[in-house]
C-alpha cells in the first residue's frame, strides 16, 4: 500500500521544502530590497547634491570670468591683492548655507580662507583637490568627526553634519583647470529632504518586499495544497489499482458460477412451481443477468480508453432499474421513493453499466442509512456546462464532519461489514466518464448525492 514520502524525521517532504522555501525567499527577497533601496537612496541624495554643486561651480566660474581673475589662482604674489578678487571672496563667502570656503591655486596652496589661519597652507594626499584640479566634482555628505581631516582643522563643533565639495575654476576658454574653491555648507532643507528620501525608501523597500513575500507565500501555499491534494490522489489510485486488479480477477472469476446458478434457475423455472416460488426463479435470473452484463461491461471498459467511448445512457431507464433492483430492500424497510420526471428524456455519455454501478452504490448507502423507513427522493436534469445532473435525497440521519472527510478514501469505511471502496470506486468511475460524484448533508437531515455526467447528443 502507498504511503506519503517523508524524511529521516517523518515529515511529508513538501513540509521540508514549504519551509527551505520561506527561508531562502524571504533572505533573498530583503536582500534584495535592501541592496536596491540603500542604492537609489543614495543615487538620489548624489544627484541632489551634485545639482547643488553644479549650480555653485556655474556660478563661481561667472564671477571669475566677469572679474578677469583668473591669474590669481596661478599663486602670484603680485596678483594676490587684486582689489576685484575682494568681491569674488565675499561671494563665496556668502553663497547659501556655506559655513568655511578656501580658494586654492593649481600648487595647492590655500590663497584665500574664510578661516584666516589656513592661508597659506597646502595639505598632502588630498584626493578629492586632485580631482577638483582634473576638473572632476565630488560632492558627497560628511559626519564629521575630529582628526579624519587634516582641513577639517577649526571647524564649528556645532556644524555636525554638511556637504563637501571642491569647485574647479576653468580658464576664460575653459580649456583647463586654474584652481578650486573648496566649500563647506550645512543646508539643513537639503540634508533633511535626503534623510526623508532615505526613510522614505526603506518604508517602500520593506512595503514592496512584505507584499512580495506573501504573494509568492500565497503561490506556494496554494501549489501545497495541490500538492497534497495530488499526492492524496495518487495513494488512492494505487489503492484503487490493486482493488481494480483484484475486481478483475474476481470479476472473471464470478462468470462460471453465474452461468451455473442461472441453469440451475432455469430447469427450476421448468418444474411445476406455485407463483411466488416462479417469481423467485425469474427474479434470480434477472439478476444473474444484470450481473453478467454489468462484469462484461466491467470488464470491457478496463481494456477501453474512456474517451473512445460512445455510449448514450438514458437516465430514465437506468433510475426505473436501480429502483425494481432494490425494490425488495425498499418494501422491507418501509422506504418510499419519489421520482420527479421533469427530465424523463435526459441522455449522458456514457455507458448504462457504469451509471448503474454507480447509482447503485448511492442507493445502497441509502437504504442502508434509513433503517425504520423514510423518503428516497431521485431527480435529474440539465446542468450548467453542457452536463446532466442526477440528485438522489435521502432522509438518513446524515453523517458527522469527520466521515464526510473520509467518505470518498478507499479502504475507510463507518459500516461493520463495508469495504470501504464503494463511493470511492464510484467517484472515480465517474470522473473517467468525464463527470463528477460529490455528497453532502442536507439542510435538515439526511444525505444528498449529485452525480454529474457529461449530457449525450
Amino acid at each position: 500500500m502507498a504511503s506519503k514520502p517523508t524524511d529521516a524525521r517523518g515529515s511529508p517532504h513538501y513540509v521540508r521544502v514549504l519551509s527551505l522555501f520561506i527561508v531562502t525567499s524571504f533572505l533573498a527577497i530583503f536582500a534584495t530590497t535592501f541592496l536596491l533601496s540603500s542604492y537609489l537612496a543614495s543615487y538620489v541624495a548624489r544627484q541632489m547634491m551634485m545639482r547643488d554643486a553644479v549650480v555653485s561651480m556655474q556660478f563661481l566660474n561667472s564671477i571669475v570670468r566677469v572679474e578677469e581673475a583668473n591669474s590669481y589662482f596661478y599663486g602670484e604674489t603680485q596678483n594676490r591683492e587684486v582689489p576685484a578678487m575682494e568681491e569674488f571672496f565675499v561671494h563665496v563667502s556668502r553663497l547659501p548655507d556655506v559655513f568655511r570656503a578656501n580658494v586654492y591655486a593649481m600648487s595647492g596652496e590655500i590663497l584665500w580662507s574664510s578661516d584666516r589661519e589656513l592661508i597659506g597652507r597646502t595639505f598632502d594626499e588630498n584626493d578629492e583637490l586632485a580631482a577638483a584640479m582634473r576638473g572632476e566634482l565630488h560632492p558627497e555628505v560628511n559626519v564629521m568627526e575630529r582628526g579624519e581631516k587634516d582641513e577639517h582643522v577649526g571647524l564649528s563643533a556645532a556644524v555636525t553634519e554638511f556637504i563637501e565639495f571642491y569647485i574647479p575654476i576653468w580658464s576664460e576658454d575653459r580649456s583647463f583647470v586654474v584652481g578650486a574653491v573648496e566649500v563647506y555648507k550645512a543646508p539643513t532643507s537639503l540634508l533633511v529632504t535626503i534623510r526623508n528620501i532615505e526613510r522614505l525608501g526603506w518604508i517602500a523597500a520593506l512595503l514592496s518586499g512584505a507584499v512580495l513575500f506573501a504573494a509568492l507565500l500565497g503561490v506556494v501555499m496554494y501549489s501545497v495544497r495541490i500538492l497534497r491534494r495530488q499526492e492524496q490522489r495518487l495513494v488512492e489510485t494505487e489503492r484503487l489499482a490493486v482493488v481494480g486488479e483484484m475486481a478483475s480477477a474476481v470479476a472473471h472469476g464470478l462468470r462460471n458460477p453465474l452461468a451455473a446458478i442461472r441453469s440451475c434457475a432455469e430447469l427450476a423455472g421448468e418444474d411445476e412451481l406455485p407463483d411466488p416460488a416462479r417469481r423467485s426463479v425469474h427474479d434470480i435470473i434477472d439478476q444473474v443477468d444484470r450481473l453478467e452484463v454489468w462484469i462484461r461491461s466491467f470488464l470491457t471498459q478496463m481494456r477501453k480508453d474512456p474517451a473512445s467511448a460512445r455510449d448514450v445512457a438514458h437516465i430514465d431507464i437506468i433510475v426505473q432499474r436501480c429502483i425494481q433492483n432494490f425494490r425488495p430492500q425498499l418494501e422491507k424497510r418501509g422506504i418510499r421513493v419519489e421520482v420527479d420526471g421533469s427530465g424523463q428524456n435526459a441522455l449522458a455519455a456514457a455507458g448504462s453499466a457504469e451509471i448503474e454501478q454507480v447509482l447503485s452504490t448511492v442507493f445502497s448507502n441509502a437504504v442502508e442509512a434509513m433503517k425504520t423507513g423514510g423518503f428516497l427522493r431521485i431527480s435529474w436534469g440539465r446542468a450548467p456546462g453542457g452536463r446532466i445532473a442526477i440528485q438522489i435525497a435521502d432522509t438518513g440521519p446524515g453523517m458527522s464532519e469527520e466521515q464526510l472527510t473520509r467518505l470518498f478514501t478507499p479502504m475507510q469505511t463507518t459500516k461493520s461489514a463495508g469495504l470501504g471502496v464503494g463511493l470511492a470506486l464510484g467517484r472515480r468511475i465517474a470522473e473517467r466518464l468525464g463527470g463528477s460524484l460529490d455528497l453532502r448533508n442536507g439542510a435538515e437531515r439526511g444525505v444528498e448525492v449529485t452525480l454529474t455526467l457529461p449530457a449525450g447528443a
